[in-house]
């Protein structure tokens, strides 16, 4: 976020209520709807993982110049028959708990999700990890929205494979896909390059 203000942007990163299983799915994207309320366009929405499915939900909800999805995984869209695999082989999702929520064990994120990233930082991501849940409900978006999008994967993404998001983009988007290098969590791994990215991606006003 302060790279993106460096750049001229107002940059905000609202939590969403996604470890409360009673909040549904106007719920969970409300304190981003608030945080956009009186903003003036160019307003770009930059949803990251699962996060993408409810940045898509906001840029269904109010006016914006871009949706970007960063290394997606998109609520509304089930693999289609002789679809790439989604996920990697092996990637150590946590279980559920009997609460309905999942919570990530401290030391496999930091080994399966972190790696790439300085023990110290890969240990300060991994304690900030939340309790969450899935939304009850069906997921409410029929179809993408209208607007313009682009869609970043990295070639290296510990979770998603490339071939699967390469996919969505081409077949489910109708957009070319944008490769940059390293893993799931460009923001940690190279933030420099990522405000870049995002500054070149983000309309004049």
């Amino acid at each position: 976020m302060p790279l993106l203000e460096e750049r001229g942007h107002r940059a905000v990163a609202p939590d969403l209520p996604l470890d409360d299983p009673e909040a549904g799915f106007e719920d969970r994207i409300g304190p981003a709807i608030d945080a956009l309320d009186g903003v003036a366009e160019p307003v770009v929405v930059v949803g990251h993982s699962v996060g993408s499915g409810y940045a898509a939900l906001v840029a269904a909800s109010r006016p914006v110049s871009l949706l970007v999805h960063l290394c997606p995984r998109l609520g509304p869209f089930e693999p289609p028959p002789g679809a790439p695999d989604t996920f990697r082989d092996g990637f150590p999702f946590p279980a559920g708990r009997p609460d309905g929520t999942t919570v990530w064990d401290r030391d496999v994120a930091v080994e399966a999700m972190y790696g790439r990233l300085s023990p110290e930082n890969a240990g300060e991501l991994a304690a900030r990890l939340r309790p969450a849940t899935s939304a009850p409900g069906e997921y409410p978006l029929a179809a993408h929205p209208d607007v313009p999008t682009a869609l970043i994967y990295a070639v290296d993404d510990e979770i998603f494979q490339p071939e699967w998001e390469r996919f969505m983009a081409r077949e489910l988007l109708g957009i070319d896909p944008i490769e940059i290098p390293g893993g799931h969590f460009p923001m940690a791994e190279d933030p420099e390059a990522l405000a870049d990215l995002l500054d070149r991606l983000t309309p004049s006003s």
